[in-house]
């Protein structure tokens, strides 16, 4: 497994550097900026940083000049809290501190606070129980043998593509059900394009010649070796209706078409897809 990349925002260079190299042998990746405007902007464009570590005091913006902000932990736990809302996230956060005894109280209940450049274990011992308490890696747990099949074939986008449709799969929003419907549908193009490799030795571009969809035509040419009429059947039909209801058409105005799935259709494609995806991505040879 990759190692878990951490959010670490602290002007101090020197200690950035530091505690990466501390970090590398415990199963995290640190991944640090020194103000925290470069840092929640980082935060909000992937899924894979899983937890943040806060400087005591740190510059707010880039290229800013004086002293850094005394009220910047303050700052960063609103920001912290509206991107958790936002994107419908837990972020575990904690204050890595010279002087910790100025925020203990303060945060008490809402966040730990380590002593700078002296509690390393202790901060990557938290760091461990945090992240394995996240949605996600709960995730990860209850369907192991899925993300098991997927690692050697999904990059790491991919994955958090599927933690979120799973997570997501009982939103009753019609936005929501049109978002992970195109979700799946991206996620399915990919498990065909892997499948066309590991089971028929084709480059998935063969199959780009304009003669209707690159992904139905790959999943066609797998039956009857590979897929088996009724899988064959379910790719297909998963495929169409992800295509008809997971577009910007639908999700600018969910209520442009006369039916429109119900409370089960999406579980119901998520599990269809994890079916396919075992069963595609296993090693053995379908004869």
């Amino acid at each position: 497994m990759n190692p878990h990349r951490i959010l670490l925002i602290d002007d101090d260079p020197a200690y950035c550097v530091q505690l990466q190299g501390a970090a590398l042998h415990t199963g995290f990746e640190i991944v640090f900026f020194h103000n925290l405007e470069d840092g929640m902007e980082a935060l909000k464009e992937t899924r894979r940083l899983k937890a943040v570590i806060l400087d005591g005091r740190c510059f707010l913006e880039p290229k800013q000049e004086g002293e850094a902000h005394s009220n910047f932990v303050f700052h960063a736990l609103q920001q912290l809290t509206d991107i958790e809302h936002h994107y419908n996230r837990t972020i575990p956060f904690c204050v890595s501190s010279e002087n910790p005894e100025d925020f203990r109280e303060d945060l008490d209940g809402i966040a730990r606070v380590f002593l700078k450049n002296s509690e390393h274990l202790l901060l990557f011992g938290w760091l461990k129980e945090a992240v394995e308490n996240l949605p996600e890696t709960a995730i990860r747990r209850r369907f192991v043998h899925v993300f098991e099949a997927v690692a050697t074939h999904f990059d790491e986008e991919q994955q958090e593509l599927l933690i979120d449709v799973l997570q997501n799969q009982g939103t009753l929003e019609r936005a929501g059900i049109v978002t992970n419907m195109a979700i799946l549908r991206r996620l399915l193009e990919n498990l065909a394009d892997a499948g066309c490799l590991l089971k028929l030795g084709k480059q998935p571009s063969e199959f780009d010649d304009g003669q209707g969809s690159r992904t139905r035509r790959i999943l066609e040419c797998m039956h009857p070796r590979v897929l088996p009429a009724e899988l064959l059947s379910q790719a297909i039909s998963m495929y169409k209706t992800c295509s008809k209801y997971g577009n910007h058409v639908v999700r600018k105005n969910p209520r442009s078409t006369a039916y429109f799935p119900g409370e089960y259709a999406l579980p119901r494609l998520v599990f269809t897809f994890l079916e396919l995806a075992c069963y595609l991505l296993n090693e053995q040879d379908h004869n």
